[in-house]
């Protein structure tokens, strides 16, 4: 081989390495970005369940002896704590039996700010379509994501909620008012912490009214409303 022909070869060569470099630099670009886009777009938690006589958000038997209601924030660990270990046992034992009427509402933005009015609004949205338990499943599913209505949007399509009709309510903010409601009815009942549970029954004619503020263990509900019961005679 001549030496000019060896001076082609290498920079034949060359000029090829700096090719494979080049290509592996924008494979591991392209990974990188993939990783960034990924992490920016968490998997939606895709929890959720129908209640047993759904209303809007209530459930049961409006004409059940005790009636609970929930006071709750979106963004409350305990309230999520509750939903997933508590209420369901709730739901078993008291409110398919006809022995309770379950509520939930929220309380505004008196506790966490933004995020949570704009989830109660989102739950009463979905409420119009009679999922609104279906969507305080997935807010709670996924109550560590930061709440936009984008990431709403998103967990309403996963529930099965139709969008269009959601999305008109939502921005319409049909449901603002009510959220701001709950809000000052919490502040009425006295409640400054989530969950509170309010607990109420009739005995001769006469409304007895307790509260429960915290998360407690399902023995201390059952304890509340079988003495309820039992003082109603039933």
């Amino acid at each position: 081989m001549s030496k000019r022909q060896e001076i082609r070869e290498r920079r034949r060569k060359q000029k090829q390495q700096r090719k494979m470099i080049t290509l592996g630099l924008i494979i591991i670009g392209a990974g990188l970005i993939t990783a960034v886009l990924i992490g920016s777009s968490p998997q939606v938690n895709a929890e959720f369940r129908s209640r047993y006589m759904a209303d809007g958000n209530a459930m049961g038997d409006p004409d059940a002896p005790v009636q609970i209601v929930e006071y709750s924030d979106y963004k409350c660990g305990h309230c999520g704590a509750f939903s997933i270990e508590t209420e369901p046992l709730l739901e078993e034992e008291y409110i398919k039996t006809g022995k309770v009427y379950f509520v939930y509402r929220s309380v505004g933005a008196m506790l966490s700010g933004a995020e949570p009015m704009l989830g109660a609004e989102a739950s009463y949205c979905a409420g119009d379509q009679n999922m609104f338990w279906e969507m305080h499943d997935m807010i709670f599913a996924n109550q560590t994501t930061s709440f936009t209505n984008g990431t709403m949007e998103k967990w309403a399509k996963a529930a099965g909620i139709d969008l269009d009709q959601y999305k008109s309510c939502m921005s319409a903010n049909t449901y603002q008012a009510r959220a701001n409601q709950d809000e000052a009815d919490a502040k009425a009942e006295g409640i400054n912490g989530t969950p509170a549970f309010v607990i109420s029954y009739f005995v001769d004619g006469e409304e007895v009214k307790q509260m429960l503020p915290g998360n407690y263990p399902y023995q201390a509900f059952q304890q509340v409303i079988d003495d309820a019961l039992a003082e109603m005679g039933l």
